[in-house]
C-alpha cells in the first residue's frame, strides 16, 4: 500500500526556537484528498497550550504532545535534524541526539563551540548543500532553531521512542513520522523563491502570489484560511503551509528512497524539498 494511503494527517511546522515562540511556530494541518493537499486549518503552536503561561518551554511540550499523540500522522519539521559529520563526535545519529544537551548547555554556548571547531567557517551538510539551503545549521539566522529542535523536540521523542525520525529511522506504521524540510528550498525548486516576509504592501502581493501558485499546484483550502496566511505578515502561516506541501510529496517514494539513500544522511539528516 502507499504510504500516503495510510497516513492520516500531514502538518507541516514552522519551528522557531525564540522566546515568541507560541507566536513564531505556525502550523499546518491537511490531508490528501484526490491527489490535491487539502489544508483543514492553521494556527499558532500558542493555541494548543493550556494555562495562561506560554513560554518556549510551553509551547515545544505542547509541540511534542502533539506528534506523540498522532499517530499515522507526517510530520514535516522546519529545523534541521543534525549537523555536519565532522561535528557530530559520534557514530550514530541517536547518540548524538541522546548527549546532545549534555554536550550544549545553551543555543550561545552550542554556536560558539560550533565556531570554534570550525574556525569561524560555516560548513553545510551534504543535504544543506543539495537543496540550496540558505543558511548553515548554526548560523546566526538558524542555531537557536536547530538548538531547541533537536534538544527539546528530537531528544525526547527518542528517549520516549514516540516518533520515527526519518530517514535515521524506518517507517512504523502505529507511530508518527517526522521529515526535515526547508520552505526556502521548496520555494527555489518551485521557481518561487522571492521575498515575502513583511507588511509591505509588495511583501502581501508576493504572499498573495506564491499562494495563488501553491494552489495551481494542488493545495486547496477555504478562503477564511487563504486570508489568514496572507494576513500574516512574518510568513510563518505561510512557511507552514510550504512545509505541509513539501511534506505530501515526499510521501509517496519515501519507500523507495529510505531504500536506496546514502549512508552519510543517517548521520547528517536529509531535507526533503
Amino acid at each position: 500500500m502507499d504510504p500516503a494511503e495510510v497516513r492520516h494527517r500531514i502538518y507541516g511546522v514552522d519551528f522557531s526556537g525564540s522566546k515568541t515562540a507560541c507566536k513564531k511556530i505556525w502550523i499546518s494541518e491537511a490531508f490528501v484528498q484526490e491527489g490535491k493537499l487539502r489544508i483543514l486549518r492553521t494556527f499558532p503552536i500558542g493555541d494548543l497550550v493550556n494555562g495562561k503561561k506560554k513560554d518556549r518551554d510551553a509551547c515545544l511540550k505542547a509541540l511534542r504532545e502533539l506528534i506523540s499523540g498522532s499517530e499515522k500522522s507526517v510530520f514535516g519539521m522546519d529545523f534541521p535534524f543534525s549537523l555536519p559529520r565532522e561535528l557530530l563526535f559520534t557514530d550514530t545519529w541517536e547518540s548524538f541526539v541522546s548527549g546532545f544537551a549534555d554536550r550544549y548547555s545553551s543555543p550561545e554556548q552550542f554556536r560558539n563551540q560550533m565556531r570554534t571547531y570550525t574556525q569561524n567557517k560555516e560548513l553545510k551538510r551534504l543535504t544543506d548543500s543539495e537543496v540550496k539551503a540558505p543558511f548553515c545549521v548554526y548560523n546566526l539566522r538558524l542555531y537557536r532553531q536547530t538548538y531547541y529542535g533537536i534538544r527539546d523536540v528530537l531528544g525526547p521523542l527518542l528517549e520516549e521512542e514516540s516518533a520515527c525520525m526519518i530517514p535515521m529511522h524506518r517507517t512504523v506504521e502505529d507511530k508518527p513520522w517526522l521529515m526535515e524540510i526547508c520552505p526556502a528550498s521548496t520555494l527555489k525548486n518551485e521557481g518561487l523563491y522571492i521575498p515575502y516576509k513583511g507588511k509591505s504592501p509588495e511583501k502581501k502581493r508576493a504572499r498573495e502570489y506564491i499562494l495563488a501558485e501553491m494552489q495551481e499546484r494542488g493545495i486547496t483550502m477555504e478562503a477564511r484560511i487563504r486570508e489568514l496566511i496572507i494576513g500574516n505578515t512574518d510568513g510563518d502561516a505561510l512557511d507552514s503551509m510550504i512545509a505541509a506541501f513539501a511534506t505530501s510529496r515526499a510521501i509517496p517514494g519515501l519507500e523507495n528512497t529510505l531504500k536506496t539513500i546514502r549512508s552519510i544522511y543517517l548521520l547528517e539528516g536529509y531535507t526533503f524539498f
